[in-house]
């Protein structure tokens, strides 16, 4: 199964995945990516702030990125 790292790119920091997932394909990365991206909203929504310029970077095992989930596209906001 090929490995990918998630990084989480917060605010100009950036928080490295340094251990890794191995996961099936590129479509089941996107899924954890997502899925990392609105769990870390959660928690900035608990202490009362959003930001939606972040995003969770995904890499490949040779450390290439392999896609980019900005959390904007991992919500749907409605009722602005």
């Amino acid at each position: 199964m090929p490995q990918y790292f998630f990084d989480l790119h917060e605010c100009g920091d950036i928080v490295e995945d340094i251990e890794g997932h191995d996961l099936a394909d590129d479509a089941a990365a996107k899924e954890i990516a997502i899925r990392f991206a609105r769990s870390i909203m959660v928690a900035e929504v608990t202490d009362g702030r959003l930001c939606l310029g972040c995003a969770i970077l995904v890499r490949g095992a040779d450390r290439q990125v392999v896609l980019k989930v900005p959390f904007k596209d991992a919500i749907t906001v409605s009722g602005l």
